[in-house]
């Protein structure tokens, strides 16, 4: 199948993809360290969310106000715009990891610079997000808790993860997918009786310069999902892979575009740029008649799970990069001193939250265009030059 000149082709895919969830079907894996196209969709959906649904709300909100819900919906075409991009690069070089094709592409010594490169954007997201997760327990659910002692902890479950390989890790999102639908579509549920639809008039009030800019954002956390290139080998079937790719993405977006929307409608758009964590905030404001309150702990369980499947992926695509570039067998041997790294990168990339946040907002956007749409595009267009067969 050729997906190289024309976007007529990835309509075929749209097709193909729809007609395969209709008729239900079910890959098994294959040998080990392979996983179904199943398992690679809800990796895919779940990476797609992961830290955003803590953070999006408020990002967008900051720039586009009452109107961030556009914004957000704004991003399903540039999501699949993206998908494209990574299946029509993935599909090129379908037994291959980026850092394999990186070089084949652009020769030795400049494709192990490019690998190198991508290496250490996988690493800082996933220490990012480690951070992220100690200053959410630390400042929302465990106060006085010292937040090394929740990095730690959270990360000797991820490097078990990363250990036991992607066909145990994989198998742990499909066990934990339900779990966070349940929880995820409860939560929408139980708090849709506050929701104003005054808190979104007046409706592009201020012009489509605060959209676009609020739409800035939302796509730096699309661009992350380049990453998921790396598991894209290991999917027995490359159609299967796309398909799944394709849906997953489309998921991701609706859940981001739906709890962007919802904060705003409840909270309002004043309210939701205040806080940190606008999703947590609604879990609080939960009241079914004056008896069930009180549960954004379990609520948090969502986040939990996104943050889990999100810095395991960024961990694993870590790992064996850098054991591609040293030459190295397993890379299974680098995950413990990795993690140690990993912590005191942690703590040095977020010293403050106005830090955090200031990069975030101004930094991280532009830092991730290089890596999820420069670099690929060029891997891409260079490889079309060199009229590499497709398969």
């Amino acid at each position: 199948m050729s997906i190289n000149h024309s976007a007529t082709s990835f309509w075929e895919l749209w097709n193909e993809a729809v007609a395969s969830s209709e008729a239900g079907e079910r890959e098994e894996l294959i040998d080990n360290g392979h996983i179904s196209a199943r398992q690679f969709m809800i990796l895919v959906a779940l990476f797609g969310i992961g830290d955003a649904i803590l953070y999006v709300p408020s990002l967008t909100a900051t720039a586009a106000k009452q109107d961030a819900w556009i914004s957000a919906f704004m991003g399903w075409g540039e999501g699949f715009l993206l998908t494209y991009l990574y299946v029509s690069l993935s599909m090129r070089y379908p037994n291959k990891s980026i850092y394999q094709y990186s070089e084949e592409i652009l020769g030795k010594w400049i494709g192990k610079a490019v690998a190198v490169l991508f290496i250490t954007y996988f690493f800082i997201d996933a220490s990012l997000m480690l951070m992220e997760i100690g200053d959410f327990v630390t400042t929302q659910i465990m106060q006085e808790t010292p937040i090394e002692i929740i990095l730690v902890l959270f990360l000797v479950i991820i490097v078990m993860g990363v250990r036991s390989g992607p066909e145990a890790f994989s198998r742990v999102g499909e066990l934990l997918f339900p779990y966070f639908l349940l929880l995820f579509f409860v939560l929408i549920a139980f708090i849709s009786p506050q929701i104003k639809i005054e808190n979104v008039k007046p409706v592009v009030a201020h012009g489509f310069a605060p959209v676009i800019g609020g739409n800035f954002r939302y796509v730096g956390y699309l661009l992350e999902t380049v990453i998921l290139i790396v598991m894209f080998p290991l999917v027995k079937r490359p159609a299967s892979a796309a398909k799944a790719y394709i849906w997953g993405i489309l998921f991701a977006n609706f859940c981001l575009t739906l709890i962007t929307s919802v904060a705003i409608l409840v909270l309002g758009a004043d309210i939701t740029v205040l806080l940190a964590y606008p999703s947590y905030t609604l879990a609080q404001k939960i009241s079914i008649g004056n008896f069930l309150e009180r549960i954004e702990v379990m609520m948090a369980v969502i986040w939990f799970i996104t943050l889990f499947v999100k810095i395991t992926i960024c961990y694993y695509a870590t790992s064996c990069g850098i054991a591609y570039t040293m030459g190295l067998r397993d890379y299974r041997q680098l995950t413990l001193p990795l993690g140690m790294i990993m912590i005191v990168v942690a703590l040095a990339t977020m010293p403050n939250r106005s830090y955090f946040d200031t990069f975030v907002s101004e930094i991280w956007m532009p830092y991730s265009l290089t890596y999820g749409l420069f670099l690929p595009v060029l891997l891409l267009s260079v490889g079309a030059l060199r009229k590499k067969p497709v398969c």
